[in-house]
């Protein structure tokens, strides 16, 4: 069994609907499944594994990994296990970056890195779209909170965001690289976990 079909027929309705929706509906957050509560005691210690990339766009995984991880460190409230210490131990498990993971490879990952949760991610949609002699970058991207003891996922996310939006809508400015709208939706899946009770050791 593997992790990303945990659940798989209720991920797929969910990430269905989320898509059918869009064109209408324009979510103005992040949509979030909650399958399983979080541990109740705090978690100091995490890992953010290497994104999946299921786009053309390269090294889109890449680009998302590093700027989800960069929001996480500033935010202060976790001991984040260092990405040099998980290709380690992907190595000597001979898991490829980018590779789905089934449970028993969590179990054991968690183990060895040491942490109370795992986050993955798989940047679903990334793509830089000329429109009226600019560029409209668009990201989407699902997250997941796994339970490294059981290997199984307790949270899911979903987000899409153009970068046209923040200037029709939120009134920012127009985002206009990959690199600036993924730091924006990397702040708004945080912001919404951190809201619906997401805690570290600073809480």
């Amino acid at each position: 069994m593997y992790l990303l079909w945990t659940n798989s027929i209720s991920l797929r309705l969910v990430l269905g609907l989320v898509l059918f929706c869009l064109p209408a509906c324009g979510p103005k957050v992040p949509s979030l499944v909650k399958y399983a509560p979080l541990p109740d005691e705090k978690i100091c210690r995490i890992a953010v594994l290497p994104f999946v990339n299921e786009t053309d766009y390269p090294l889109a995984n890449t680009i998302a990994f590093r700027v989800f991880m960069a929001k996480l460190v500033q935010t202060g409230r976790f001991d984040l296990a260092q990405e040099g210490d998980v290709r380690e131990v992907f190595l000597h498990m001979r898991i490829w970056p980018g590779q789905q993971l089934h449970i028993e490879q969590i179990k054991i990952l968690g183990d060895r890195l040491r942490v109370g949760l795992i986050i993955t991610g798989t940047v679903v949609e990334m793509a830089e779209v000329p429109i009226a002699g600019a560029v409209n970058p668009v990201i989407a991207l699902s997250l997941r909170i796994v339970d490294p003891r059981s290997g199984e996922t307790l949270w899911y996310t979903y987000h899409r965001r153009e970068g046209e939006h923040y200037r029709k809508v939120m009134h920012f400015g127009v985002l206009n690289t990959v690199t600036s709208l993924a730091n924006q939706v990397s702040q708004e899946v945080l912001d919404l976990w951190f809201k619906k009770g997401f805690k570290g050791c600073a809480d």
